[in-house]
């Protein structure tokens, strides 16, 4: 039967005594307490217990030293057994939740104890009376312990929290509690959880509760919805107009409160290269707003993003906007904006309305031309190369100023911006005989001098270009971004190649003259055939070391880097003297490539070296002898060097000529070599009038003939076309140049 007021009364004071003493020794007293507990609750007598326990709950939240002895004794036990047993609306579930968070405070032999009815626990949540000391307890539950955290997020207390939050029904008191749980078990989600439904949901009602401001938690919130985004498959999931839209006025709702220090330091954390004696902002808000971008910015590459968004989309429309603000006032999001509109500029249609309809490039012009944050640059370049993929943009883009902008971005620290700036110029020389002209007659402006007092706003761009190509440069943070040297070297190539196409309907010579003017124009090409990584660049460099040696200027320059580097010589002759057995190795399209180019190269300059001295004295007399010495002397080591690998190489040329057509006039040996295609029956080479005034017999029917740039095959050994009437002695001989240029530049 139930105790009397007095009885109630001296089980009180008996236990106050015993708990106000030494802990040690104790167990067996608490153990009588915990039969007399379990005496009440057969009797239903309800008030003993529930004044038992919260003497219970008091001292072992004053003294930790009970805990041990409350766990041995089985009061911990009980209290977890209790729990379950009344209802959420009596008392005694109050002061069981005190007994247990007080117990397991810290204390990680309690905690496995408690954790195996941490269901029962998150059960009281359901109760509003009960909701800040569950949590509570919760809290000192899961506060450095992995197993209640797992056991947490199997039983998904975060989508449980993130219920209450929405509906405002977690007491002010006990939100970090709710925070801190929500964050835990947010990180402790299976790969298998994280991509559910729940998870998603939970995801949409977080961001609702962040986008209504808590100035407490509001980072909080912000971190584990940052940490959901940076799943791969969980950022294509939210690429919908309602999701993003919501996420991108959280980041600029962000941004507004950010102080310009602030800005500035977000700036810096998204440098894709950072100074060696900068480090990254322990700031919170500058952390978390530099991942908030670059996480939407990663979303927007998805697929699912290119599939439910365009550039008519009211989001962005938005981010548009951003693109159009004073490049002075550009802010962190205007990163994001460029990623977002670069990642949509993927067809040539849209890229020709980005720029002939939205004119979105003169803003970007602008901030490549000015701007001095790296990584707004290395964005805003990011959109602009992709404006550059249609030949109808190239000539507007590079009238408005694009190449002048590209000049000074290739002066900055930056190598990822300094790639970036390469690329576009490769681009827009690309088939671009406008911009090829441009690049040789027109200078670099006063914005390049402006970030580089060395280099004059009257510097020619090419030779801007070759200069640049050759300066040394920091190393690339990602093998995938552009390499500036790698770029600028290619840029050259793609001049060459469409300068020495046949059939050109522009008057290409003088701007042929101009380039083979320029010190060290072999240079920047040759790094392309030395270095490895890239074989695509390697294979450019070779056709454009090709090119450059159909000239007599342009061999000797080729000749000088030999000198200097007979490496150089080492790795054509090696493509040359490739085998059968070794070309198949490799890549055959590339390696079978490399190989007849590197024949051809190799061929062009010995025929060079051989007639420096006849072709100069026959045309110049006595009086070019100074000229000629000087020519002599960038062939004579070449010439020596060449020797006997050349005429080793002279066999392999035989035998590859041989087994193509051969078409030869009536009049005068003028050889047309195949290149291969179409069983051997075509002749892919310019259409040209033998010296006999006849065309050659055959004409090429591959499917490629008619567009890929070939050096003219009506090339005599003695450097004139056949077109001269050349006479010399050596017309007979195999005069041939073929060049493989089969590949293209990929966006």
């Amino acid at each position: 039967m139930p105790l009397s007021n007095e009885e109630l009364g001296e089980h009180v004071a008996s236990l106050e005594r015993l708990l106000q003493g030494n802990p040690a020794g104790q167990t067996a007293a608490l153990t009588d307490y915990v039969h007399k507990l379990e005496a009440f609750a057969r009797s239903g007598d309800h008030a003993p217990i529930e004044k038992t326990l919260q003497l219970f709950g008091t001292a072992v939240g004053g003294r930790k030293r009970w805990q041990a002895p409350f766990r041995d004794s089985g009061i911990l036990a009980f209290a977890l057994r209790g729990l379950s047993a009344v209802r959420h609306d009596e008392p005694v579930a109050k002061q069981c939740l005190r007994v247990i968070g007080n117990s397991v405070a810290d204390n990680d032999t309690n905690r496995e104890m408690a954790v195996r009815d941490i269901q029962v626990i998150i059960n009281c949540l359901q109760s509003a009376e009960l909701r800040l000391t569950t949590l509570a307890v919760l809290f000192n539950l899961c506060n450095d312990f992995d197993p209640a955290k797992a056991a947490a997020a199997t039983l998904r207390l975060d989508a449980t929290i993130i219920t209450l939050l929405v509906l405002d029904r977690i007491p002010e008191a006990a939100l970090d509690y709710a925070t801190d749980l929500l964050n835990w078990t947010t990180s402790n989600l299976t790969d298998a959880q994280f991509k559910d439904e729940v998870s998603l949901e939970t995801f949409k009602s977080l961001l609702n509760v962040a986008l209504q401001y808590d100035e407490d938690h509001h980072l909080e919130y912000v971190a584990i919805l940052v940490h959901y985004l940076q799943d791969l498959e969980f950022q294509q999931r939210i690429a919908t107009p309602k999701l993003l839209d919501d996420l991108v006025t959280l980041m600029l709702e962000f941004e507004t409160r950010l102080q310009p220090e602030e800005i500035e330091a977000v700036f810096e954390e998204l440098a894709t290269s950072k100074n060696a004696d900068s480090t990254s902002s322990d700031e919170a808000q500058v952390l978390l707003m530099a991942q908030l971008i670059g996480l939407l910015s990663a979303a927007s590459a998805t697929d699912v993003f290119v599939q439910n968004f365009n550039i008519r989309s009211p989001v962005i429309e938005r981010m548009e906007a951003k693109l159009r603000a004073p490049w002075e006032s550009a802010q962190p999001s205007t990163i994001c904006a460029c990623v977002m509109m670069g990642n949509l500029a993927m067809s040539d249609e849209v890229c020709i309305d980005m720029v002939k309809i939205m004119e979105l490039h003169a803003r970007l012009i602008t901030i490549l031309k000015k701007s001095d944050k790296p990584a707004l640059l290395y964005a805003a370049a990011g959109i602009m190369r992709h404006l550059t993929f249609p030949e109808a943009n190239r000539a507007l883009l590079a009238d408005a100023g694009l190449m002048e902008a590209c000049c000074r971005m290739l002066v900055l620290d930056d190598p990822s911006v300094r790639g970036e700036a390469a690329a576009m110029l490769c681009k827009l020389v690309t088939g671009n005989f406008h911009n090829i002209e441009k690049v040789m007659y027109e200078t670099v402006g006063p914005d390049t001098e402006a970030a580089d007092e060395d280099v004059p706003a009257d510097t020619v761009i090419f030779s801007h270009i070759v200069e640049q190509a050759l300066a040394p440069s920091k190393p690339l943070p990602s093998t995938t971004m552009k390499n500036p040297m790698i770029e600028l070297g290619r840029t050259i190539v793609a001049m060459l190649r469409y300068l020495g196409r046949p059939n050109a309907e522009k008057d290409v010579e003088a701007v042929q003259i101009q380039i083979l003017q320029v010190p060290q124009i072999a240079r920047p090409i040759a790094q392309l055939v030395r270095q490895r990584f890239y074989p695509e660049a390697r294979s450019e460099g070779l056709l454009g070391l090709g090119l450059l040696a159909q000239t007599l200027e342009g061999a000797a320059a080729i000749a000088d880097e030999i000198k200097e580097d007979s490496g150089l010589l080492e790795i054509i002759k090696e493509h040359a003297n490739a085998t059968e057995e070794g070309l198949a190795q490799q890549n055959p399209s590339t390696a079978s490539r490399d190989h007849q180019n590197a024949i051809v190269l190799l061929q062009a300059l010995q025929n060079n070296a051989s007639r420096v001295q006849v072709n100069y004295v026959a045309t110049n007399g006595s009086n070019s002898d100074g000229y000629k010495e000087e020519l002599e002397s960038s062939f004579g080591l070449l010439s020596s060097t060449l020797g006997s690998s050349t005429l080793r190489l002279h066999s392999d040329l035989r035998s590859i000529t041989t087994t193509h057509t051969t078409t030869l006039c009536q009049s005068t040996h003028f050889k047309m070599v195949c290149c291969g295609r179409n069983n051997g029956t075509c002749v892919c080479a310019q259409e040209a009038t033998c010296s006999c005034g006849k065309q050659p017999a055959l004409q090429c029917t591959c499917e490629k003939a008619s567009t890929e740039n070939k050096l003219p095959s009506s090339t005599c050994a003695c450097g004139k076309r056949a077109e001269d009437a050349c006479n010399c002695s050596r017309s007979q001989n195999n005069g041939s140049s073929n060049l493989e240029t089969d590949f293209t530049t990929k966006k």
